[in-house]
């Protein structure tokens, strides 16, 4: 988790973030039935990765990339994952077993990733095709991965390719991409990719409504490049830079729709986040039972924020991270690997903004009225982490992984000692039985801890997971894996009217995951996810409990492809999940202090829900062979929503919150796409 991003605690309000991606969005889908969707699709069969962890779930970006609804963007192929919860259709950022978005850690080619959504959830940031796989671990991880509670996403960026030169051109209704790859000799190859939203060279003059104005319309870019150079087939270095903008520029007049409940975010919403990083990660065999794997890595991340008459943020880190993994073969019987992360961040913040305090446990927050704090800080941060585990083939049928994570951190000055256990036992050949547990550590949101805007003497937030799970395996490339699960979680923040904040939250989430997959064979792929579960938290300081926001008792996704031919293929994804909770409001009354605003009165906290959600997006593939030898077309057509169902996301309200407006989701509308390669 980042220490510094101070940004991700003040987006708690839609025209805070929000804001940006939902003028995106809503002349996305306005604009949808006469706009041309171009973005990269892959048909071509890849295996499934095989995760490090008994607990994981591996996934090609292929599968994900062409999975109906995704648009051709693999990371919002995991809204039909089992495990992951997402409250907004608009957003690829999950939920993961009873902890929030913020709670996960991603990770791309054995480095931290510092965002991997454009806009908060709405787009990756990465070109689709390079895109390699997921392994995803929902909870009882391994000891390889600490400083987190919820869930663990490794993303894999494949090399480039070696045959010959390739060149890929991509354009749609949201950006423009490019890809050029290929070898430099026998031993080297590269490729470099970018990509450019381009809205706003286009649409900013022609939108006409009166409530908001654009200075800057809402844009993105964001470039990868890899060079890979192999010295002999033990022995692989690979550099690597990648790096991603996001900006936006627009006034909301005092009579908008989103500032009517919260009049400070009436004015200038600018926003510009930036990140750039560049890693050198060296794999090796050092002998037949010794290889090691290490990286150096650099990466500086920006945010600079003005939130209407809520105030500004200015954030600047700059990161050094030196990490290394090693795995020596024992002997028949044992597999030990060895770890160690070492990183320096030097941020820097500025910021002069409304602080209410805002979490879980209280039903909202206004910033109008709230105490308006300010704080300049310059700050080095050290963090060690350390690992050690154990593969232990105890015989033929069952294996033993136990393992323990040591973190140190000197911005709080904490250190933790996680153990870490896994088991495997084959009870067939094509039946495995799973069990896992552990026990990890987060820091909280870097704003809570501040001592201006926060708690300094803040705990960690804990968390106990344990699972057990099975997996079956069926000729045909059938496969059956089901998880049950439990996950306790501890020192979670509240508020506290002397110090801000405090650590009196629970929470616990039990439920049990299944995959139905079939791999394709011959003419038919796909996978039926289930998710049954139960999120709870629990307010230590009144003693009652309640559904977590992210709380959906029955998440289910039926995903299909059929080949008809090695050029038509058509598939479809049923999504329905129940609806989220949320905290009715009640009533009203004036402000004593701010004249024009309104205090709500609210029911119970979550103690109502939405109506449940239901899609049906369907997708067809051509792919075109030209007389070229290397030329080739792919084209898609998908149809989102096609049902074309009122899914509800939540409630906004006029200023005396006597109307409540339903906020809908996706629309039916119809996206197209097409990319040429050669």
């Amino acid at each position: 988790m980042d220490k510094t991003r101070l940004g991700d605690a003040l987006k708690a309000k839609p025209t805070q973030g929000t804001v940006l991606l939902a003028a995106l969005l809503t002349l996305s889908v306005a604009q949808a039935d006469d706009s041309t969707q171009l973005k990269p699709i892959t048909v071509e069969q890849q295996s499934e990765p095989v995760t490090e962890s008994p607990m994981g779930i591996g996934i090609s970006g292929d599968t994900l990339s062409t999975a109906p609804g995704s648009g051709g963007d693999p990371l919002r192929g995991l809204q039909a994952v089992p495990g992951m919860v997402f409250n907004d259709d608009e957003s690829a950022e999950p939920a993961v077993r009873g902890t929030r978005p913020g709670d996960n850690y991603f990770q791309t080619d054995f480095s931290p990733a510092s965002y991997l959504f454009h806009f908060g959830g709405a787009i990756s940031v990465y070109h689709a095709d390079l895109i390699e796989s997921f392994s995803i671990y929902p909870s009882a991880y391994g000891p390889e991965f600490s400083g987190v509670t919820g869930g663990v996403f490794d993303v894999a960026l494949r090399d480039p390719k070696i045959d010959r030169f390739h060149t890929t051109l991509d354009i749609s209704f949201l950006q423009a991409g490019f890809l050029v790859e290929g070898p430099v000799n026998d031993s080297q190859s590269f490729y470099l990719a970018g990509r450019r939203s381009y809205l706003d060279l286009f649409i900013e003059d022609q939108i006409d409504e009166p409530d908001i104005s654009f200075t800057d319309f809402p844009n993105y870019t964001d470039y990868q490049a890899k060079y890979v150079w192999a010295f002999n087939p033990d022995s692989t270095l690979r550099l690597s830079a990648t790096g991603a903008t996001d900006d936006a520029d627009l006034t909301l007049s005092d009579d908008a729709e989103e500032v009517a409940t919260d009049p400070v975010f009436g004015g200038r919403i600018y926003d510009a986040t930036r990140f750039n990083g560049q890693s050198v990660v060296w794999d090796t065999n050092l002998s037949e039972r010794l290889s090691v794997k290490s990286t150096i890595h650099h990466n500086r991340f920006s945010n600079d924020a003005i939130i209407g008459t809520a105030g500004a943020i200015d954030v600047d880190e700059n990161t050094w991270l030196v990490k290394s993994h090693a795995t020596l073969q024992v002997n028949d019987k044992h597999e030990l690997k060895l770890g160690a992360e070492y990183s320096n961040t030097d941020t820097s913040f500025d910021i002069d903004f409304n602080a209410p305090t805002c979490t879980d446990f209280e039903p909202d927050c206004l910033y109008t009225g709230a105490e308006r704090l300010r704080v300049t800080e310059k700050a080095n941060i050290n963090t060690l982490k350390v690992f050690a585990k154990d593969t232990w083939y105890v015989n033929d049928q069952l294996t033993v992984i136990p393992g323990v994570a040591v973190q140190r951190e000197d911005y709080l000055d904490n250190s933790f000692v996680e153990p870490r256990l896994a088991l495997e036992y084959a009870i067939a050949d094509d039946l495995l039985l799973t069990a896992g547990m552990g026990v990890y550590h987060q820091m909280p949101d870097i704003d809570q801890v501040n001592d201006v805007f926060g708690n300094p003497k803040l705990k960690f937030l804990s968390a106990r997971h344990t699972s057990i799970g099975l997996q079956k395996q069926w000729p045909g490339g059938w496969s059956i894996a089901t998880e049950l699960y439990h996950n306790r979680l501890t020192n979670l923040v509240t508020s506290d009217d002397e110090l801000r904040y405090s650590n009196n939250g629970e929470g616990t989430a039990t439920g049990i995951d299944t995959l139905i997959r079939k791999q394709l064979t011959d003419k038919l792929s796909g996978w039926l996810s289930v998710s049954v579960s139960d999120a709870t938290r629990t307010d230590n300081r009144t003693g009652r409990e309640f559904d977590f926001e992210y709380d959906q008792p029955v998440n289910a996704s039926l995903v299909a492809s059929y080949k008809f031919s090695p050029r038509w293929s058509v598939g479809a994804k049923l999504w329905a999940h129940s609806g989220a909770p949320y905290t009715p409001v009640t009533g009203a009354t004036p402000d004593t202090e701010v004249e024009g605003l309104y205090r709500p009165q609210y029911a119970e906290l979550n103690s109502a829900r939405l109506p449940s959600f239901s899609r049906l997006d369907i997708r067809i593939d051509r792919t075109f062979r030209h007389k070229k030898k290397h030329r080739k077309t792919q084209a898609y057509v998908e149809l989102l929503n096609v049902l074309d169902n009122d899914n509800i996301s939540g409630y906004s309200y006029n200023a005396d919150y006597s109307v409540r407006t339903p906020e809908e989701q996706i629309p039916r509308f119809v996206s197209l796409g097409i990319k040429t390669s050669f």
